[in-house]
């Protein structure tokens, strides 16, 4: 592409503030049906809070209201001065109100004359509400700014917001609900994973100031809640199991509560059995605090290290858990290093394989001011949003395809300058993703560099500099590598199938064509995993080199290779799915994909009608330390205790080294590739998982040693 394009819209600025609702005269009249009702009360909405403007008494059963009032926006009416009215949406003119005070506790209104409350009500009548087709439709709506500020400001990311405020008309964009989007939009970033937590000093039930900075463990959850909020009642729990498992790690807590009342406060401290670090200001959705880290709805948490960085928010339920167990328990291992403990996972779980909707990506090259440009027109490239912030920082959005299972953000993009300079980029997360991969950079996309964090920043020039979650090795680079590994060997390539968007999925055969032993090597099922994909490559190239054993083998075996069995996902940039939004590792067992089912049919052919027997299959992936997942060893099998030897003999050969291993397949479905081929082949079948910061000089090192004691053992059964 020639032309220069904008990805989001930059803000839009105003100089005179936002622009607030005419004064217009409002003509409310209303009846009390079933119910005796004194005094009726109108209340304004500012900041999440309902606050009463006035009052009417009630006579015969009917008030009214006449006042002047900035219209159209949200009121409430109430019968009680004090309690969360009902909302309604009042517009200049004739308004008309029947309240039904059949139950005096929850009165129901119903307004007519106001088309702005038509609206609203047709909002909520929806089942899945999609506020950007709303705001399309009605783009000069207060509805629709009032909706964004209030119910998507805690949903969608800061580039997401922007994109549905661009879709108001110029009026809305500059109301009140939108200039305060604004600056809630600024916080966000402010607090984005990242970035430092904000100071906090707050007093403890005793009156005693409590600063957040002196209570920081080895990793802390500041944590937003109320007594009065059930569904952080209901995640209390699960926030007490985790503190009592992993408070002796240096585990901790600060909690926020957005309480009104002391009392209330503390009895919901007692009554869950929260013995953490407890602030508050008791200002409800007043809360400084709260306005500081830009928390708009609660449950709401940050995740932060010793240091005071975010590195994940709004991890709850399992999902915390899962976060807490890689960051304790799964910490890199590097050449003698050693582990003793390891829970692993809980067994595969079900997950529909079905194609679905996925976010898409522009590709093109992209400007916020004609000084910087990225561009991620390219394959293996991942780039949702550029913005340029008041402080100068290009913030680049990171969102995946589709709602990802575990946080393996890949993110990779171009980017150049008219003239030398040094930018400061930050990565910016969707909500409950933390940053798994810091960044590599490159010059010419084969030497990479690694930073630290995701913010940092980068010299840039004319020539255009590489920036990639993990080393960019797209599917055309990864077929050139194993059609060039020995051209002494003979390979041949067979196109399996076509893949969602048509590319050739391959498979590559060596060795003997008459032999019925064979094995076969899987890699690339999930895109990111490059460190899987490099041990890969050096496991293919020993089975495929020069030495007698590998000569001698091939004698004695087909091996079959598929270097890439998403290639689609790939190239694309995703973070775990292929084009059609599904993870393939796990449709091994309804195959409702083209990869899946092509291979599925290809094993058919090639072993179970050619009378082969599949001795051995494995599976290279990439996670946060090395994991060997095998099938349980109480499970029948071809050679009764071969993984466990064949893993023994590696760690023999490297002193020090100690990878985890973990029965992953224990019986049932058979939802991975691995557990697939061990079910239908009697395959002694495994995934090795290589740790993302593992040493490249290591992971060429024991992928060979992997591969020659794989040869040695199969050479004995």
């Amino acid at each position: 592409m020639n032309n220069t394009t904008k990805l989001i819209l930059p803000l839009l600025l105003t100089s005179g503030g936002s622009l607030q609702a005419q004064q217009q005269t409002l003509s409310l009249q209303g009846t009390v049906k079933n119910g005796a009702v004194a005094v009726v009360y109108l209340q304004r909405f500012e900041n999440k809070i309902f606050t009463v403007i006035d009052s009417a008494q009630v006579k015969n059963g009917g008030f009214s209201f006449q006042r002047q009032l900035p219209l159209p926006e949200l009121y409430g009416i109430s019968t009680q001065r004090d309690v969360v009215p009902s909302y309604v949406f009042l517009d200049a003119g004739d308004n008309k109100v029947t309240i039904d005070a059949t139950d005096e506790n929850r009165q129901k209104v119903s307004l007519s004359g106001s088309k702005s409350q038509q609206l609203f009500e047709e909002y909520r009548a929806q089942r899945k509400p999609d506020i950007r087709s709303f705001i399309q439709k009605y783009p000069n709506s207060i509805v629709s700014s009032y909706l964004l500020y209030r119910e998507w400001s805690y949903r969608l990311s800061p580039e997401e917001l922007e994109v549905n405020i661009a879709l108001l008309s110029e009026r809305q964009q500059q109301s009140r609900y939108i200039q305060d989007l604004r600056k809630i939009i600024a916080v966000i970033r402010q607090v984005a994973v990242g970035k430092k937590a904000p100071a906090i000093v707050a007093n403890d039930p005793d009156g005693n100031p409590q600063a957040l900075y002196d209570h920081l463990g080895k990793y802390t959850l500041i944590d937003f809640w109320a007594s009065w909020c059930p569904p952080c009642r209901k995640e209390n729990p699960n926030i007490v199991a985790n503190y009592q498992k992993y408070k002796s790690q240096g585990f901790e807590i600060y909690a926020i509560s957005l309480d009104k009342k002391k009392e209330a406060w503390l009895k919901g401290i007692a009554d869950d059995h929260l013995i953490w670090q407890h602030v508050s200001e008791l200002k409800y959705w007043n809360s400084e605090i709260a306005a500081d880290y830009a928390v708009r709805a609660i449950p709401a948490n940050f995740l932060v290290d010793e240091q005071g960085t975010i590195i994940a928010k709004n991890v709850r339920g399992e999902e915390l858990g899962k976060v807490l167990d890689s960051l304790f328990n799964q910490e890199k291992v590097e050449i003698g290093g050693l582990k003793k403990d390891f829970k692993g996972q809980n067994p595969i779980s079900y997950e529909s394989t079905k194609s679905q909707d996925i976010v898409k990506q522009e590709r093109g090259i992209f400007s916020v001011d004609k000084r910087i440009f990225f561009t991620n027109d390219y394959d293996g490239a991942r780039l949702n949003g550029v913005q340029k912030s008041s402080d100068g920082v290009y913030h680049v959005q990171v969102a995946p395809e589709r709602t990802p299972i575990n946080p393996s953000p890949w993110y990779g993009f171009q980017v150049w300058a008219a003239r030398d300079t040094t930018i400061r980029i930050q990565l910016d997360y969707p909500s409950g993703v933390h940053h798994r991969y810091d960044p590599k950079v490159s010059k010419d996309g084969t030497s990479w560099n690694k930073l630290s964090g995701a913010s940092f920043d980068l010299p840039v020039s004319g020539e255009r500099t590489w920036v990639s979650a993990q080393a960019n090795v797209p599917s055309k680079a990864v077929y050139q590598w194993i059609e060039q590994v020995n051209p002494a060997v003979q390979l041949q390539k067979t196109e399996a199938g076509k893949t969602g968007l048509g590319k050739a999925l391959n498979v590559y055969v060596a060795g003997n064509p008459e032999s019925k032993k064979s094995i076969a090597v899987l890699g690339r099922q999930h895109p990111p995993e490059i460190t899987g994909h490099y041990a890969y490559a050096s496991f293919v190239e020993y089975l495929l080199g020069n030495s007698a054993d590998a000569k001698e083998f091939r004698e004695k075996y087909r091996i079959y290779l598929i270097p890439i069995v998403n290639p689609d996902g790939v190239d694309l940039g995703h973070w775990r799915a292929n084009a059609n939004g599904v993870d393939l590792n796990r449709d091994w067992s309804e195959f409702n994909q083209p990869e899946t089912i092509a291979l599925r049919d290809y094993f058919k052919k090639e072993i179970g009608q050619q009378g082969r027997q599949l001795y051995f299959a494995i599976d290279f992936h990439s996670t946060g330390s090395d994991i060997y997942y095998t099938v349980d060893p109480a499970l029948p099998s071809r050679f009764p205790g071969f993984i466990p030897n064949w893993i023994a003999s590696v760690k023999e050969a490297i002193p020090g080294y100690e990878p985890l291993v973990k029965p992953l397949y224990l019986g049932g479905p058979t939802f991975t590739a691995y557990s697939y081929l061990y079910k239908n082949y009697n395959a002694e079948a495994l995934v090795y998982e290589i740790g993302d910061n593992t040493n490249s000089d290591f992971i060429q090192r024991k992928a060979r040693i992997s591969a020659q004691k794989l040869i040695e053992k199969l050479n004995e059964s």
